[in-house]
């Protein structure tokens, strides 16, 4: 019971330490570097989703491992360990999500999205996103071990090319349009545009993002159903 307890205070820990971090060594530069916007404010809008995209991955990924025994259960199928994790997941990242904005409001911080819509849109493109690379990781490390292994390493590198700690428009010319071509950084500026009033991000788009998360989607989908068996038996 201490260990979980230990897990749920870690969710808030985690982006509360890394925001006060990031905060503190580039909110040096001013808000000039952060679209008009202050440093914490910024960092929290771009570190929210992008936590929440490795939450999410990460636990569908070992999902049917982490619950082998419960599949003696006719009712029990991976996919509703997916989507258990699933919306544990959301629930623990709404909670971090509310009390990290009611904290910026207490020190002061205009916090609340000036386009709520448009970021709760972005979040479900999002979630579905997340959903299905988390189901195709699944599959991909039945197949092959050391996809656990991958995806890991992966992780930290791609929080600093999705823009996740700076803008895009800071990204110099001649390597942006290689940028564009990860989805996060649409979902992050787009997030950005509808909770930080000012801020613009003419190179991202809502179609490409919508149209990469169906294509994500259908194969999540086509994967899981191929290999469902596969999944029950390992």
């Amino acid at each position: 019971m201490p260990r979980i307890y230990l897990g749920y205070a870690w969710a808030l820990l985690d982006p509360l330490l890394m925001i006060s971090v990031f905060s503190l060594v580039f909110g040096m530069r001013g808000q000039s570097g952060f679209g008009g916007a202050p440093a914490p404010l910024f960092i929290t809008a771009s570190y929210l989703p992008f936590l929440f995209f490795r939450n999410v991955v990460s636990k569908l990924q070992s999902a049917v491992s982490a619950n082998k025994a419960l599949f003696c259960y006719r009712q029990v199928t991976p996919f509703s360990t997916f989507v258990a994790r699933f919306i544990l997941e959301a629930i623990i990242g709404l909670f971090v999500g509310c009390v990290l904005v009611l904290g910026l409001l207490w020190f002061g911080f205009d916090a609340i999205p000036h386009d709520p819509l448009q970021v709760i849109l972005i979040y479900f493109l999002l979630m579905i996103f997340s959903f299905s690379l988390g189901i195709n990781f699944c599959v991909l490390s039945n197949l092959f071990k050391e996809a656990d292994k991958f995806l890991s390493l992966m992780m930290m590198p791609l929080m600093f090319i999705s823009c996740v700690m700076y803008p895009l428009a800071t990204v110099p010319p001649q390597f942006q349009h290689w940028f564009i071509w990860n989805p996060l950084i649409h979902a992050v500026e787009l997030i950005r545009c509808g909770w930080i009033a000012g801020y613009v991000s003419p190179d991202v788009s809502w179609s490409y993002l919508i149209s990469l998360t169906l294509v994500l989607l259908t194969f999540a989908m086509s994967c899981y159903r191929l290999s469902h068996r596969r999944l029950l038996a390992s």
